[in-house]
């Protein structure tokens, strides 16, 4: 969450609000301008994201979204301006930014995934699978709990 803020010599609204002691950040905040414009992120505490599941969000998620795209011709990525229709190219990049955004419509919330922590990423991976399947008629895999050992003896 972030917040933006113009450092002034008053009460801070994130002391009044949020209970933030607004004294750990004085020294920094003391070397700067008054009028200084920046912004205070908020992060909830939690499990960073883990590789493994952005292992399995790119080379298992993505592609079925991509090969749902492809196999129902009712479906195509694009952008409206105005009366314009523009098809975008069925690329990881695109198909990650398109769920990104189903996801916020779905939940209220746009979240970039290097904000995720391991629950918010879990909840978005488990939205964009259920979204493929109910949209695109696409069954997503399930993650493979003995990859490691798979992989050990290759």
């Amino acid at each position: 969450m972030d917040f933006n803020f113009t450092k002034t010599n008053r009460l801070s609204v994130f002391e009044m609000i949020f209970g933030i002691d607004w004294a750990l950040v004085k020294k920094l905040l003391d070397g700067w301008k008054d009028g200084t414009v920046g912004v205070l992120s908020i992060k909830k505490k939690g499990k960073p994201k883990s590789p493994e599941q952005l292992g399995y969000y790119y080379p298992v998620i993505i592609p079925a979204a991509i090969k749902g795209f492809i196999a129902n011709e009712d479906f195509s990525l694009t952008l409206n301006f105005g009366d314009k229709k523009i098809e975008v190219e069925l690329t990881e990049k695109n198909m990650d930014n398109f769920l990104k955004l189903r996801y916020a419509a779905m939940t209220g919330k746009y979240m970039d995934k290097t904000d995720m922590n391991m629950e918010a990423c879990s909840a978005f991976e488990d939205i964009c699978i259920k979204w493929i399947a109910t949209w695109l008629k696409v069954q997503v895999p399930p993650a493979d709990k003995n990859w490691r050992k798979k992989k050990e003896n290759k």
